[in-house]
């Protein structure tokens, strides 16, 4: 290996290994700081305790020829999927598995009999990577600062992965990232994206403005709670911003913003809707629900809504509960026009 790469490396496991690992706990120890940490001189991927003797670990990487160091030697992949049986190993053997170099056409798919306990991934192998699929693996480690991947599909779904969304990072076709512990800035919304998922998490901002893409199918930002305690009587404030014009996202089904259910007291979404709001016939569900939108902004959402009667392929939900406004005369006239078209409305119970 060139000492390029060997300073490369060292640079970004040095960044790795500062960050916690905590969380996750498959086996019931009191931490997993105990897992082997990677070779100096090679590129961790991941590390787990084995739950079942002499297990069979496989995984995806697209069509990548990488030398795979095992537990138990190096073991060379030439196709989409890496396969091994790990002699030797017994129940709660803690294992590390490191690459030559890292990792370019994704990672994805990891299976193992009797499953992998305190896994733990280590980001500087993915440095180059432009998919990457781990769901519900219990992940902690945040994710490295200078990474700079423009990835297809980024799927982080149920772990518990914390820090900030690395400003480098740009996921161009589907963000999953929903029930993590991430904080800070909102990831950058890209035009070309289907599905932008980022709810259950700890982020505080304005929310993107997503007006200008047709490709986008479902936008959730709801629920954010960086578990930072209320101090009543000030609501906790987690987003701010604007709700665009959403008629030209003409894929768009699901458009969620809601700081979480109405009667989830101490925190609302502090936001505005655009002077030239509208929809599309497409939108199913719009939820804006704990928020604090004013009276003449919960009236525009229902009059553009209900200006559209009759046309939507598949009316289901509006949900403006909890907001601060509540609507008058007319856009409760409006409210009953979406009823009468087969919407579910839900709004702020009278004082």
């Amino acid at each position: 290996m060139v000492t390029e790469q060997l300073t490369v490396v060292g640079g970004l496991l040095q960044e790795s290994l500062a960050s916690p690992m905590h969380g996750f706990d498959a086996l019931g120890s009191d931490s997993i700081d105990s897992l082997p940490t990677p070779d100096s001189l090679r590129y961790g991927l991941f590390s787990f305790v084995a739950q079942a003797d002499n297990p069979t670990v496989s995984f995806q990487t697209g069509v990548q020829t990488n030398t795979i160091y095992w537990p138990d030697g190096q073991f060379t992949g030439t196709g989409a999927s890496n396969s091994r049986t790990l002699i030797g190993i017994t129940t709660g053997d803690a294992l590390t598995v490191q690459l030559e170099k890292p990792l370019k056409f994704g990672f994805k798919n990891i299976q193992s009999t009797g499953g992998l306990g305190d896994f733990e991934v280590f980001w500087e192998a993915l440095v180059d990577s432009t998919n990457i699929e781990l769901r519900d693996y219990g992940i902690t480690r945040p994710i490295l600062n200078s990474m700079t991947n423009t990835l297809s599909n980024l799927d982080l779904r149920g772990n518990n992965v914390s820090g900030d969304f690395p400003d480098g990072v740009t996921v161009t076709n589907n963000l999953y990232i929903q029930d993590n512990s991430f904080t800070g800035a909102l990831p950058a919304f890209s035009n070309s994206m289907l599905r932008y998922q980022v709810n259950g998490n700890g982020f505080r901002g304005d929310i993107p403005d997503i007006s200008a893409s047709t490709t986008i199918s479902s936008f959730l930002c709801y629920n954010q709670d960086d578990g930072v305690p209320e101090t009543r009587p000030n609501v906790r404030v987690m987003l701010t911003g604007t709700i665009p014009d959403l008629s030209g996202c003409t894929a768009l089904t699901f458009y969620h913003v809601g700081a979480g259910p109405a009667w989830q007291r101490g925190k609302k979404n502090q936001l505005s809707v655009a002077s030239d709001f509208d929809v599309g016939v497409n939108l199913e569900k719009f939820f804006a629900s704990n928020c604090q939108i004013s009276t003449a902004g919960i009236d525009k959402i229902l009059n553009k809504f209900a200006a559209k009667a009759g046309t939507f392929t598949n009316p289901t939900t509006i949900d403006l509960s909890g907001t601060n406004g509540y609507p008058t005369s007319t856009g409760l006239a409006d409210r009953d026009t979406l009823v009468a078209d087969g919407w579910t409305v839900e709004l702020p119970a009278l004082p």
